[in-house]
C-alpha cells in the first residue's frame, strides 16, 4: 500500500479549499441553469479523483494519462467560470479570485506530477 506524500497533502488542502469557495459562489446560480452547476461539480469531483489516483499510481505511461486528464478537468473549470461570470452568475472579483487559486492550484499539481514523471 503506497501513502500520500506530504507535498501531495499540500495540493489536496488547497484544492479543498477551492471546492468550498467554488460552493460558495454556486449558491447564487438560478434554477434554470442548473446543468452547469451540477456538471461543474462533477468535474470538481472527477479532478479530485486524478489527483487521488496520481498520487497512488507508479505506472508513468497512467500517470501521464491522469496528467492530461487533469489539465483537462482544469481548463474545463476555468471555462465554465468564464461561462458563469457571462451570464452574470458570479462577479468579476469572485472569478478573478476563483482564477488566481485556479492557477496556483495548477502549478502545484504540475510541478508534483513533473517530478513524478
Amino acid at each position: 500500500m503506497f501513502k500520500i506524500r506530504n507535498n501531495d497533502f499540500k495540493i489536496l488542502g488547497k484544492y479543498k479549499e477551492y471546492m468550498d469557495k467554488i460552493d460558495n459562489v454556486l449558491e447564487n446560480v438560478p434554477r434554470r441553469d442548473m446543468y452547469y452547476k451540477d456538471k461543474l461539480k462533477s468535474v470538481l469531483d472527477d479532478l479530485l479523483k486524478y489527483i487521488f489516483k496520481s498520487s497512488y499510481e507508479i505506472d508513468k505511461s497512467r500517470l501521464s494519462k491522469y496528467y492530461v486528464e487533469i489539465k483537462s478537468d482544469i481548463a474545463l473549470i476555468d471555462f465554465m467560470l468564464d461561462r458563469l461570470h457571462n451570464k452574470k452568475y458570479i462577479s468579476e472579483k469572485s472569478l478573478y479570485k476563483l482564477g488566481n487559486d485556479l492557477v496556483e492550484i495548477n502549478k502545484m499539481v504540475t510541478g508534483w506530477l513533473n517530478g513524478k514523471l
